[in-house]
């Protein structure tokens, strides 16, 4: 089934607002038989998204929009669905009470701007909202289906698993086996490389498309055929397995969490130059407290000392960015928490701070358990904030590796 998505707004045109909506909508469609053929961003105008919707209509079999279902003067998607399919909506009066109601839960009266929100069509369908107040349409033209949702990405969310996935799922007929393998610590061509051959024997029964992150690599495989797909994984399990630490939408944090709780270790981590990213990736899975003690941030050198313990002719001798004081960094939170493991992380993020010895990038992670301590350096890009994530990511897969070769 061929899908055409208009994502709505004039916050995405600028770059203010990341379209997310578009990826995830992309990747959930493609599990139930859907597959998104061409895909539009426009502003908040009338014009834009009728030109938009005539467009997607040419190539594909639905449509879907996302945003401009608001309350305020430049939310113009709903209106201009009306206008597009010549309908006259009414007002609902049951869900304008129910809207009433649920304001009224929240300790605020409802606004009347919101009253537009309260509109229904009539010769297409309204689409149930089970976490927001904005519900979205549904219309059929020439063997066409319209679906408008809204933008906020909570709500888009809730209302396609609910309502339209599953309709898709309907209306697919063959639905496509899906299965997406998750890799770090290896580049995309080296990635490749290493099962093109596999790859390219199992051509005409597994689509795979290598979709490239900071932090790694995701395998999409694709395929109508079940046996065939698992086929192929399992030629090119022994050729990723280094690198594989999870599918579908798992994150590293998360497996490595489940790792923990599984082997009974408890981690803490010491950061600098992260300044407290990487315990909040940890901190990020629900259940995180029964592995996870705690993290400190200690970016001066009075505080590594003070706190970690690192030796002030460590920091003379080699610098707080070196292997030897990351390897202290990761020893003294391992100390000072009681931690089974601990992690260090020391480096310059960037953009200035860098030397021609020490240049911006280069960072050191040390780990440490009770058999002793490890430290690797790293040299990422000029960019802070992707330093700072490249960091955690690769503090992650080093524990990984750890608990790999612990199995």
């Amino acid at each position: 089934m061929n899908i055409g998505l208009i994502t709505i707004g004039n916050e995405l045109l600028s770059g203010f607002t990341t379209d997310t909506n578009a990826s995830w909508i992309g990747q959930e469609v493609s599990k139930f038989g859907g597959e998104v053929v061409k895909h539009i961003t426009i502003g908040d105008t009338t014009d834009a998204i009728i030109a938009a919707l005539d467009e997607a209509s040419r190539v594909a079999q639905v449509i879907i929009t996302t945003g401009g279902l608001g309350p305020t003067h430049d939310d113009l998607t709903a209106d201009t669905f009306y206008i597009y399919f010549n309908d006259q909506p009414v007002f609902d009066e049951e869900y304008w009470s129910y809207l009433e109601s649920r304001f009224q839960r929240f300790g605020r009266g409802i606004p009347r701007i919101n009253r537009n929100q309260a509109l229904k069509p009539q010769k297409g369908f309204s689409v149930p909202n089970p976490v927001g107040s904005a519900r979205g349409l549904h219309y059929e033209q020439q063997g066409k289906h319209y679906f408008c949702l809204p933008g906020v990405p909570r709500e888009m969310k809730a209302m396609m698993n609910r309502t339209i996935l599953p309709w898709i799922k309907s209306q697919a007929g063959e639905v496509q086996v899906v299965k997406t393998l998750r890799t770090t610590g290896i580049a995309e061509s080296a990635l490749a490389e290493k099962i093109s051959v596999d790859i390219k024997a199992a051509e005409n029964q597994v689509t795979v498309a290598f979709l490239p992150q900071i932090i790694g690599v995701d395998i999409r495989m694709i395929s109508p055929n079940k046996a065939w797909l698992d086929a192929l994984e399992q030629r090119i399990l022994p050729s990723i397995k280094p690198y594989l630490f999870g599918t579908g939408n798992q994150t590293l944090e998360a497996v490595l969490g489940n790792q923990l709780k599984a082997f009974g270790l408890t981690l803490a981590v010491a950061e600098s130059c992260t300044g407290g990213l990487l315990s909040h990736r940890l901190t990020n899975t629900p259940g995180s407290s029964e592995y996870f003690p705690g993290g400190i941030v200690t970016y001066s050198n009075a505080m590594k000392m003070n706190i970690l313990g690192v030796k002030e002719e460590t920091l003379n001798s080699f610098g707080a960015v070196s292997a030897e004081t990351a390897r202290e960094m990761a020893a003294g939170v391992r100390r000072k928490t009681g931690a089974d493991i601990g992690i260090g992380i020391t480096g310059i993020a960037g953009p200035g701070g860098g030397t021609k010895d020490k240049p911006v990038g280069l960072v050191y992670i040390g780990l440490a358990v009770e058999a002793g301590t490890v430290a690797k350096k790293y040299e990422f890009s000029h960019d802070r904030e992707t330093n700072k994530l490249l960091s955690t990511q690769a503090a992650l897969n080093l524990l990984r590796k750890w608990l790999y070769e612990r199995k």
